[in-house]
């Protein structure tokens, strides 16, 4: 008979050696349901559109979420079905042991192109080599250093803003009658006007002197 690979799955963990432990066990069904009802599709969604808004501009996660379930499902049981269909009368397949080691090697799998293909650029939190954004048509593919550039100009971008909002409030001062407070909000002007150029200047650094 043909077990359902979801039910063998939040039936056995890993290793049924920890069974005895409510923990383990609570663990265990948390790990299979993902493995089973989510994991494999979400990464799967994720390989084939790479880019953030490919699926919906606005509700994207909602949809790569949805479709991951209902991947997941299939890609679960057609797993089960061929692993029934590689089963022996004396030795089945459709345990926790090779259900797991397919789903798992499957989302290993569509992880990995996934990141290759950019759809993991938050990897770069980790460790700057592993920053691989989705490919744009027409320019070239950012990966590695890229992410680092990335943090700085967006750090600078942040930072000019706040001296933009500065400078404005700098000039509405300098408006006032009192000589000194006018002197004092020319040269704060003056300085932020510096910081603005000098952040500019840096900025054109960064995106390669364009």
């Amino acid at each position: 008979m043909f077990a359902n690979p979801c039910q063998q799955i939040l039936k056995y963990g890993p290793s049924s050696a920890l069974e005895s432990n409510d923990m383990s066990n609570l663990l265990q069904v948390i790990a299979g349901i993902a493995f089973v009802f989510f994991l494999p599709g979400y990464t799967m969604v994720n390989m084939m559109f790479p880019r953030k808004g490919e699926l919906d501009p606005e509700y994207d996660q909602v949809y790569r979420a949805a479709l991951g379930m209902g991947l997941s499902i299939v890609i679960s049981i057609l797993v089960g079905f061929g692993l029934n269909a590689a089963s022996t009368e004396g030795h089945g397949l459709v345990t926790s042991g090779p259900l797991w080691t397919v789903l798992l090697s499957l989302t290993g799998v569509f992880g990995f192109i996934g990141w290759f293909r950019g759809a993991y650029p938050g990897a770069g939190s980790l460790h700057p080599s592993l920053y691989r954004a989705p490919a744009i048509p027409g320019m070239p593919r950012s990966k590695g250093n890229d992410f680092i550039k990335r943090k700085r100009t967006e750090r600078l971008i942040l930072n000019r803003e706040v001296l933009m909002a500065d400078l404005k409030t700098y000039s509405e001062g300098s408006s006032t009658s009192n000589p000194q407070r006018k002197q004092y909000y020319r040269k704060r002007m003056e300085y932020a006007k510096q910081a603005i150029d000098r952040i500019n200047d840096e900025l054109r650094e960064l995106s390669g002197g364009h």
